[in-house]
């Protein structure tokens, strides 16, 4: 079972923050979203000063950590080391009230919350929030006041009147309720004196806060002798790292410099293969790598300048694909960073009092492997402790659960210099940066439930295409006549030019047919697919394999007549069939007679708004046209 849960996080006047206001923590998992220096990762820095899990990179400077703009005006007024810059609430389990009960001798409600502060001095301090309705409805459970009150017809709704009522009854049973309604409303007004075991008890109660950035990430070549020598709160970040890969794969330090050859190869045989179960159990980019760990001797100079010799651990890494081992620095950054991280959180892994800080996590990894570490965080991390963590990666945004993104601005400027950094309690922001991400990864999203989510598609250059071949499919379907086939999902990708593109990119995953217009412009492209095996002939149409025509438009399937009827209905136009030339098809004319650039939209538009009675006009030639148009693109599908 989980210790207390984090609900709530306020900072203020640290770094760029003045005050961040009061950010809701998903009881899973928070996604703090922001642009550069927004101040995503000085609201973890200042959480992690909490209760940080290692002393050496916590420390509190006033000088560097206090908003510098306002440092030496807010020191005449008052005293900076008593300013607190980090506050959180906790919400309590039953556990932890009973707890509480029993050291303050009162009964304290399961809607009990506990606010822990830490000031620039470094002390922290602790304030018990009970909501006095719960408060009098706990000291009415007890056997003494059940008795009391059995036969009253007004029960106290709150403490003053409980204490009334109790002294006015006057009976001896009824003195424990007395004390313990005088505990509570000191607690709630604030005048209870914390006693040294409830300060101990609280802050045995507070989680521990583990910080990991980049900063964390293992060397491929450790200095054993160095590593093991120092005091472990002395150790920079990248050797507390190195500590744990020793804690986790369990050999000491006498196991790594054993003289005995082959029991040393032994004991590192075996901790390389539970790292290699644990790392690859989730980086799925590539699962052909295993970890091999190597120590060597070598000849390194003390700082009293003599000669000395140290046992070094190497990682290294085999391909099996290629029948290789290179160091574990060659490797890529993305994964260096996610075999760091599962090495650095192992002394955390079975720990429920817990809550882990990622700033910008996997940001060097490929889209695919963040997926696979949100994956982790929400497999692995989330069912034991809570996860904040920083991003401004689009694959690093669960679009199903944008009630845990927080948005991150600083709103700073020359003409407001005390605004601030200030965290959202939403994903809603105005910047558009900030929603960058956030879009991009609804985009995403899209995308894969629209184009990978279906059996079939049908590429076509944009919009129009989508809504003239929807409208008219779903008018003939209604006739008992032929129109789009049911599995074909209709993507439109914003011209000619980018078909190639899109074709090349899932033509080789997907079933993928493509409509194009009849003109030279983008077919030589097109062409080149098909011989590269990219798109196959028979899953092209053009417009011309319905009107016979060497160059021709999808809105060539209309009688010009019909045609010209949307378009002046679209613009308010009162163009005519005799006012067009007849060369080619019939937007080049109608771009030469009003002598501007042609917009396809507008008419596509007028017919989706008024298709009612537009429809119900159409010949039967322009019918017939596009009921041979869907089965040619029907005839494609294998």
């Amino acid at each position: 079972m989980r210790s207390v849960i984090l609900t709530e996080v306020r900072v203020r006047l640290w770094k760029n923050f003045v005050d961040s206001g009061w950010v809701p923590i998903d009881r899973g998992v928070t996604c703090l979203v922001g642009k550069n220096e927004s101040g995503k990762t000085a609201f973890l820095e200042a959480l992690y000063r909490l209760k940080p899990a290692y002393k050496h990179n916590s420390s509190i400077d006033l000088d560097m950590d206090y908003p510098r703009w306002r440092k030496v005006e807010d020191a005449r007024t008052k005293d900076l080391e008593k300013q607190e810059f980090i506050m959180a609430r906790f919400a309590l389990t039953q556990e932890e009230t009973d707890m509480l009960s029993e050291v303050i001798g009162a009964p304290i409600p399961e809607s009990t919350t506990v606010e822990v502060s830490r000031a620039y001095s470094g002390t922290r301090d602790y304030r018990i929030k009970i909501p006095e309705a719960d408060a009098v409805k706990a000291l009415l459970q007890s056997r003494d006041a059940l008795k009391a009150f059995e036969h009253s017809r007004q029960i106290p709704s709150s403490l003053d009147d409980l204490f009334e009522v109790v002294k006015a009854k006057r009976h001896p049973s009824l003195r424990g309720i007395q004390r313990r309604t005088r505990i509570l409303q000191e607690l709630i007004r604030g005048n209870y004196e914390y006693s040294n075991e409830l300060l101990t008890t609280l802050s045995r109660m507070l989680p521990t806060f583990f910080y990991f950035s980049d900063y964390s990430r293992l060397k491929g070549h450790i200095d054993l002798d160095r590593v093991l020598a120092k005091n472990p709160e002395e150790l920079q970040d990248h050797e507390r790292t190195a500590r744990d890969l020793l804690d986790l794969v369990g050999v000491s330090g006498d196991d790594l410099t054993e003289a005995r050859l082959e029991r040393r190869i032994a004991e590192l045989e075996a901790a390389a293969a539970e790292i290699t179960r644990q790392v690859f159990r989730y980086w799925t980019q590539n699962r052909h790598l295993r970890v091999s760990l190597v120590t060597e001797p070598e000849i390194v100079r003390s700082p009293q300048g003599q000669e000395v010799v140290h046992r070094f651990l190497n990682i290294r890494l085999l391909d099996e694909r290629h029948h290789v081992t290179t160091n574990f620095e060659t490797r890529s950054s993305g994964f260096r960073w996610f075999f760091s991280f599962i090495v650095a959180f192992s002394p955390f892994k079975k720990r429920r009092d817990v809550i882990v800080l990622l700033d910008e996590p996997g940001l060097s990894l490929h889209g695919r492997a963040q997926a696979d570490f949100l994956r982790f965080v929400e497999q692995e991390l989330a069912p034991t402790n809570q996860v904040i963590y920083t991003t401004h990666s689009p694959f690093l945004v669960d679009p199903s659960k944008l009630e845990r993104v927080r948005a991150v601005e600083d709103h700073t400027s020359v003409e407001n210099p005390d605004s601030g950094a200030v965290v959202r309690a939403d994903a809603f922001s105005r910047d558009r940066d900030t929603l960058f991400p956030l879009q991009a990864a609804l985009g995403y999203d899209l995308a894969q439930n629209l184009i990978i989510g279906s059996s079939e598609h049908l590429v076509v250059e944009g919009t129009t295409d989508f809504i003239y071949l929807d409208t008219l499919s779903e008018y003939l379907k209604k006739r008992g006549r032929t129109g789009l086939d049911d599995r074909f999902t209709i993507v439109p990708v914003g011209g000619a030019q980018n078909i190639p593109t899109f074709v090349a990119l899932l033509g080789a995953h997907l079933p993928v047919s493509a409509l194009v217009d009849s003109s030279a412009k983008g077919m030589q492209r097109i062409n080149h697919m098909i011989k590269e095996g990219l798109l196959e002939a028979s899953r092209l149409v053009t417009i011309s394999q319905v009107t016979g025509t060497p160059e021709a438009d999808i809105e060539d399937l209309f009688r010009p007549e019909e045609y010209l009827m949307l378009y002046n209905g679209a613009f308010g136009a009162s163009v005519s069939v005799s006012d067009l030339d007849g060369r080619g098809p019939i937007v080049k004319q109608i771009e030469r007679h009003v002598g501007g650039r042609f917009e396809h939209g507008p008419p596509a538009t007028y017919l989706l708004r008024n298709k009612i009675q537009i429809l119900e006009k159409l010949s039967e030639e322009t019918l017939s046209r596009f009921e041979r148009l869907f089965e040619l693109l029907n005839a494609t599908i294998r």
